[in-house]
């Protein structure tokens, strides 16, 4: 699921009563979650439309075992696998950083990711972040380490899944198009598995 668009309030409900029903929610990019109110509904006055705080982000966030913070964003330098899983299989080694490759003097805006933190979820693979400025143009690392923070994270919730990352513009560039593309097919067969075991229940 990816959305930079607002949502109705009742779409969190739907979509949580959906995994815990069984499904599998795989979140791609939801930044700030913004809350639809064209439909007459209203927001306490501690709530906000948008942002690290907006209804949404906080349900979300639930869902995927984790505190969601937007800013500020690091581009990802190195990554490694945290937990064995079947999405992570033949990625690397547990434990193991591989480092990401820069070309010189590159915009470094493809290689951010959110400085989100766990909060009950599996971490599978996590990312070294450095700083990284936007000067007007571009975005440029500074050079220096800023934290270590999930890049994909798995959370059960009732008798479903939620899957999701955090490179909100390129997953492929953040933990490098190989590691990518072997994640990519164990998704597809992750998913497939958790399907074909709930039909036949």
């Amino acid at each position: 699921m990816v959305s930079r668009s607002g949502m109705r309030p009742a779409w969190g409900d739907l979509l949580q009563q959906y995994v815990e029903a069984g499904g599998t929610l795989i979140v791609e990019d939801v930044p700030g979650w913004s809350t639809d109110l064209s439909g007459g509904s209203s927001l306490s006055e501690w709530e906000a439309p948008t942002g690290d705080r907006a209804p949404g982000t906080l349900r979300f966030a639930q869902l995927s075992g984790i505190v969601f913070t937007y800013h500020h964003r690091g581009a990802v330098r190195r990554v490694r696998v945290v937990a064995e899983h079947p999405l992570t299989a033949g990625i690397g080694a547990p434990g193991e950083w591989v480092e990401i490759a820069y070309a010189a003097d590159e915009n470094n805006y493809s290689h951010l990711a959110y400085p989100v933190k766990a909060s009950g979820c599996t971490v599978l693979v996590e990312g070294e972040h450095e700083t990284c400025r936007y000067d007007g143009i571009s975005y440029k690392r500074a050079g220096t380490v800023s934290g270590t923070h999930p890049l994909i994270t798995v959370n059960p919730v009732g008798k479903g899944t939620v899957i999701r990352q955090y490179a909100p513009n390129s997953l492929p560039a953040t933990m490098g198009r190989d590691r990518y593309e072997i994640f990519a097919a164990n998704l597809a067969q992750y998913v497939r598995k958790l399907y074909n075991e709930r039909a036949g229940q």
